[in-house]
């Protein structure tokens, strides 16, 4: 199982994982100008485009990048460098024809030679970019002018999305090839082509975005630019940091979990400086051991076990969780969101799951492991152990086995374990649009999805598919497996918190689910 797609709410918390609305609020901002002013309890962010893989990293290349295509803030992939592609008969040759106009930050202009630079930094192994592990299939990328050509077994469903990651942005040749660039003093030293550049990059204090001045409105480069620029401090104390929001020094802060309740009853929620906003890459999950025990050929009891769980009770109200009942997280393109679609309730239907568990309790035995680290996955714990109780399971049936940190992740991703269900984990997409990512089987194995030939062809032509019609297939098929093969217990969505400083126009905020922050181009000051 790859261990990196296996989150606790700690990781997604601090913005470690990986990991869409209107592209504004309201009416346009009136005021243009200043420099918004955030700041961070972390350690600083790698910011070299072909290295950077956090979620803070790649909200402010939004702002500085320029890609072949690239995502709106409401989600839909548009060209932007590129102005279309051509595809050979034989879906392994891809023709891209950028636009002119588009330049760095030193005033260079961006030609098909930066993209191929940019594929070339990420496949040096010397540097060790992630984004290396996302070209099998590439086979050979040649640049003539504006014109870029790409060789890959890969279809354009897949490709484009990959396309659309910071890896492959249009990279200054004055990056060195096989080194990080990290200490950056002024816009030369890291030249970028979106709306900003990195103009400072003090590692661990501070990281400054100003206006790219060689930038100019056209075609592909659309995006509003409110501000002169963003200020990132790094390595804050969290109740300082928190104080210094609420006295209008710091334009976006963290907030200390007791303060949270107090701040919604403040100022209300999404109205104009506390904001609640989903994460549209990551569900939390139980997981059933399909190929041993308990589950294993014994849908009846998967369904039982989720109509049991209530999905309230786990996410443990507040603000950081919501539940949820199936893999596509409500903001994902092609997701279900209508209430009376869904495979499961949010609340226990005990009588339900009791009909549907009659005659599939085996043995009786069930075996749950869980993250004993922290108090919310020991109130999680104790929830499903209740909830199983409930369905009628002898308590002195259950096991519950704690397990802290790796071992956890390797009791679950150990094929041959005896766990039954693994509870307080979750899962995340790859990359945006990647859409099979939340189908276990694809990624798992048969010891986390029951082998089924029917699904696995039914997702395959799906995943063929492009555009709305992948998503909506993506989603139907969604709600299908949930429904009829039950392979995971689903239990919630992850939400982001934002507390905000009354000088930022609550009009100019356009949340960027894929990048999972404010859109940087749209925000503005009063």
């Amino acid at each position: 199982m790859p261990r990196r797609l296996w989150l606790s709410l700690a990781m997604l918390a601090t913005g470690t994982a990986l990991l869409v609305a209107a592209q504004f609020a309201g009416a346009a901002p009136d005021r243009k100008g200043g420099i918004f002013k955030v700041g961070t309890t972390g350690a600083s962010v790698q910011i070299d485009p072909q290295l950077s893989f956090v979620t803070q990293g790649w909200w402010l290349e939004y702002a500085t990048a320029a890609k072949l295509y690239n995502y709106r803030p409401g989600g839909k992939l548009v060209p932007e460098v590129a102005s279309r592609f051509v595809v050979s008969s034989d879906g392994t040759h891809y023709t891209f024809f950028l636009r002119k106009g588009f330049r760095f930050s030193d005033g260079t202009p961006v030609t098909a030679w930066n993209f191929k630079y940019a594929f070339s930094r990420v496949r040096n192994p010397s540097l060790q970019s992630p984004g290396a592990q996302l070209l099998t299939g590439l086979n050979g990328v040649y640049a003539h002018g504006m014109k870029l050509d790409i060789y890959t077994t890969m279809r354009s469903g897949k490709l484009l999305p990959i396309l659309a990651m910071p890896f492959f942005q249009a990279t200054s040749t004055k990056l060195p090839i096989d080194r990080e660039v990290s200490d950056v003093r002024s816009m030369a030293d890291l030249p970028s082509a979106g709306p900003y550049a990195f103009a400072l990059n003090d590692v661990n204090r501070l990281t400054s975005l100003r206006r790219n001045p060689y930038w100019t409105r056209g075609p592909g480069r659309t995006a509003p630019r409110n501000l002169s620029g963003v200020d990132l401090s790094w390595n804050l104390n969290e109740q300082t940091a928190f104080q210094m929001v609420k006295a209008n020094q710091l334009d976006e802060g963290p907030i200390p979990s007791a303060e949270v309740q107090g701040v919604a009853n403040q100022y209300g929620v999404n109205r104009s400086r506390f904001w609640v906003e989903p994460m549209s890459s990551c569900t939390g999950e139980i997981a059933l051991n399909n190929s041993r025990g308990l589950f294993h050929d014994n849908v009846q009891m998967r369904k039982a076990v989720s109509w049991a769980i209530d999905r309230t009770d786990y996410s443990g109200g507040g603000f950081t969780r919501s539940p949820w009942t199936h893999l596509l997280p409500p903001s994902y393109p092609g997701s279900i969101t209508k209430r009376s679609l869904q495979p499961y309730g949010t609340r226990s239907n005990i009588a339900k799951a009791k009909a549907l568990a009659a005659g599939h309790f085996k043995d009786g035995t069930i075996k749950v492991f869980y993250r004993s680290s922290g108090a919310l996955n020991n109130a999680q714990a104790d929830v499903v152990k209740r909830d199983l109780i409930r369905l009628g399971f002898d308590p002195a049936n259950i096991t519950m086995k704690g397990l802290s940190g790796a071992d956890f992740y390797d009791a679950l991703g150990k094929r041959g374990s005896e766990f039954d269900m693994g509870v307080s984990v979750g899962s995340c997409s790859d990359f945006p649009d990647s859409g099979g990512d939340f189908f276990p089987f694809l990624l798992y194995g048969d010891a986390f999805f029951p082998d089924n030939s029917k699904y696995r062809a039914k997702i395959a032509a799906a995943l063929r598919l492009t555009g709305p019609a992948r998503s909506r297939a993506i989603g139907k098929l969604d709600i299908e497996i949930m429904k009829n093969v039950a392979p995971v217990v689903v239990t919630n969505t992850y939400n982001q918190l934002f507390f905000l400083s009354n000088r930022v126009d609550p009009r100019s905020l356009s949340f960027h689910r894929i990048y999972q922050d404010w859109s940087i181009p749209a925000l503005a000051l009063k």
